[in-house]
């Protein structure tokens, strides 16, 4: 087998190998290792193809004997001389000027004996890379703990290479970002089935990378990049990740359960919190404080679902890293399309404050679109336990309205909408009756008598005489009324979205 001197150097395990002089593109076919001194060396050799000598004992002089092996080397087409020198020893400008002069590479290596079975084991038709490799895989795998970060620095350790934990797109999910978006394409169009891949990484390397089944969740990828190889090392490190990934699956799956319990637990005292209206009883305000929600506080609302396919489990990490990048604390619980998520503060948030909340929001929204795909509602600023129902289920008419708003991002905040936008997303909700009851409240306080005359304008189409021949009173009084109307709601009755948010509202409360 030829390899190149350059791809040689590129093992992990002869890494620490120093070439002083010479070209790393020359082709080099054997190994010859010799012990003894130089003189004595100089007598053993003899033509042969490309090869490498390796100097087993250390060299404590770069004197005349070494100059003669050095032009004994260049006759018997050794192109690189690997030695360990004696601490004060080093080669002087005029061995390096010969060594250039007569084309032969001065190659400083630490430990002979294992740069000599490493260079034959590489140059060798053998799979005893592939076994070494493996093997070091399996025994990392056996030694790290059940976490899934420590497992991959053991592996790198062993493998000599840095790894990195891909989800099935090719996205990183540990270690080093290796893919570019061609690189991630190449990757799910190769991984039909199971068999290890081999594609171009974002460095004009290649990445080789083995499935990692868990059994339960998606797919997830190990993979090393590899800049320059051998083709015997490429095959031992694939051998070696498929090896790996078993151990890398069966953590992965572990973590999955304990993420799949956290999430019930999540969902479950949401769903409880909900149910329990304006005062949730003691007990279940103590298990949403050991969650880290604040109750006793302000709260806005978020809903975030997917246009797309998505795990709520695996990528909540994704939704609270993105709002973080953007400086929001956020909770997020985990739906079924989805995620409900809040911020909250401990005192009422200024108009400021919800703007660059919201302007942060739409900004975490940008930064997820090359993983997720979303529609994105904000709530309205809402105080206390019930606060917090109210704002997320707000969150999610909002987000409802989103689906339908590429014109805005697909983001839409609750306190930028209209109020016919408003309402006529509430229709279909829990939360329409008590927005509708709220929003006529002043008109209930009045009397009633204006909620009755705003329930007939609006069922005769906006009819004044209409409407006071159905009470029986003078056309001037309903137009009275009307005028009180809308000073106590702050609308426009003249505007045709508004009558009919207002007729969709007094409708529900009859």
């Amino acid at each position: 087998m030829t390899a190149r001197l350059a791809e040689l150097l590129a093992v992990p395990d002869l890494q620490d190998a120093r070439l002083i002089t010479g070209d790393p593109q020359t082709q080099i076919e054997r190994v010859l290792g010799r012990s003894g001194p130089p003189r004595k060396i100089s007598a053993t050799l003899a033509e042969g193809p490309p090869a490498v000598l390796v100097l087993m004992d250390p060299v404590t002089r770069f004197d005349t004997a070494f100059d003669v092996l050095l032009r004994r080397a260049s006759q018997a087409r050794i192109v690189a001389v690997a030695f360990t020198a004696s601490p004060d020893a080093e080669p002087g400008p005029g061995t390096t000027a010969l060594a250039n002069r007569l084309h032969v590479g001065l190659l400083a290596v630490s430990e002979p004996w294992e740069t000599s079975i490493q260079l034959h084991e590489q140059l060798a038709s053998s799979h005893a890379p592939a076994v070494r490799l493996i093997t070091r895989a399996a025994q990392a795998a056996l030694e790290a703990g059940p976490d899934v970060t420590e497992t991959l620095h053991r592996l790198e350790a062993a493998l000599g290479h840095p790894l990195s934990l891909l989800d099935a797109s090719g996205h990183t999910l540990e270690g080093a970002t290796v893919l570019d978006d061609a690189g991630r394409s190449l990757l799910i169009a190769s991984s039909a089935g199971d068999h290890p891949v081999q594609v171009p990484d974002r460095d004009g390397g290649h990445l080789v990378a083995a499935a990692v089944g868990t059994g339960i969740g998606p797919r997830a990828w190990l993979a090393a990049a590899v800049p320059r190889s051998l083709p015997m090392e490429t095959a031992g490190l694939l051998g070696a990740l498929q090896t790996a990934s078993i151990a890398v699956g069966h953590r992965l799956a572990l973590a999955r359960l304990a993420d799949e319990r956290d999430a019930q637990s999540r969902t479950s005292l949401l769903d409880e919190l909900r149910a329990a209206g304006s005062a949730p009883p003691p007990e279940l305000a103590q298990r949403a404080i050991r969650a880290g929600w604040p109750l006793d506080a302000w709260h806005i609302g978020i809903r975030i679902v997917p246009r797309g396919p998505a795990d709520p489990i695996a990528q909540r990490s994704d939704i609270l890293e993105a709002f973080a990048r953007r400086g929001l604390a956020i909770q997020s619980v985990e739906q079924d399309t989805g995620w409900a998520a809040w911020i909250s503060y401990d005192s009422e948030p200024s108009v400021t404050e919800v703007r660059s909340a919201s302007a942060g929001m739409r900004r975490g929204q940008a930064d997820l679109r090359s993983r997720i795909a979303t529609n994105v509602g904000v709530g309205s600023v809402q105080a206390g336990a019930s606060g917090l129902v109210r704002t997320v289920g707000e969150a999610a008419d909002a987000a409802r309205l989103a689906s339908n708003r590429p014109e805005t991002g697909h983001f839409v905040h609750i306190d930028t909408l209209g109020l016919a936008q408003l309402l006529l997303a509430w229709t279909q909700t829990d939360t329409f009756l008590p927005a509708a009851r709220d929003l006529l409240a002043p008109l209930d306080r009045a009397g009633g008598q204006l909620l009755i005359t705003l329930g007939h304008y609006l069922d005769t189409g906006a009819s004044v005489a209409e409407t006071a021949a159905i009470l029986d009173i003078h056309r001037n009084t309903v137009s009275n009324r009307l005028a009180q109307i809308q000073r106590l709601l702050g609308v426009d009755l003249a505007d045709p979205e508004t009558r009919l948010a207002l007729h969709l509202a007094s409708r529900t409360l009859r």
